[in-house]
């Protein structure tokens, strides 16, 4: 177990892995200019020593709070706030444990997996947000072509109706 004081101690985690996002979902994140560098920053992590923890921690807290006050609007659902809201919970949670005077390496590694986690989550929703819209602009789509198509046939039976009357 490494020495709690020790602020160069270096933990060796497992890399971190993160929800592969669809097309729509990688591009909307790109935009929100604050996204990629939490991302960066919570996969740095793993194979930081303490000093470097910290100083990554006090950031990850700045990035998720930012991305909670300037989400882009076609971001801005429920579900996404919410979620976004457990990430930048986490995350202090893990600048917590990360600059307490003696720090207890499996709190902290708790609190790290709990962080990538929530961000996951997060990822996953965004993802679902992107594939719910798809399958309500087919349905839109289909529906159209529908009323569409009840139209023509309504303008069908009138014309043969009107052709029949005719001597």
């Amino acid at each position: 177990m490494p020495d709690p004081t020790d602020s160069s101690t270096t933990y060796n985690w497992p890399e971190a892995e993160f929800v592969k996002q669809t097309s729509d979902a990688e591009n909307a994140t790109l935009q929100w200019s604050v996204f990629p560098e939490l991302k960066s920053t919570l996969a740095s992590i793993p194979q930081a020593d303490l000093n470097r923890i910290r100083t990554q921690t006090k950031k990850l807290t700045r990035y998720s709070d930012s991305l909670r006050k300037r989400m882009p609007a076609t971001l801005q659902t429920k579900p996404i706030s919410a979620r976004l809201d457990v990430v930048y919970a986490r995350v202090a949670l893990l600048d917590l444990s990360a600059n307490s005077l003696q720090v207890d390496s499996l709190e902290l590694r708790e609190n790290y997996e709990e962080s990538l986690t929530a961000f996951n989550i997060l990822l996953h929703q965004i993802n679902e947000k992107f594939e719910k819209d798809a399958i309500q602009k087919q349905e839109g789509i289909n529906y159209s072509r529908e009323v569409q198509q009840r139209l023509r046939d309504s303008i069908f039976k009138v014309e043969q109706s009107k052709q029949k009357k005719q001597p």
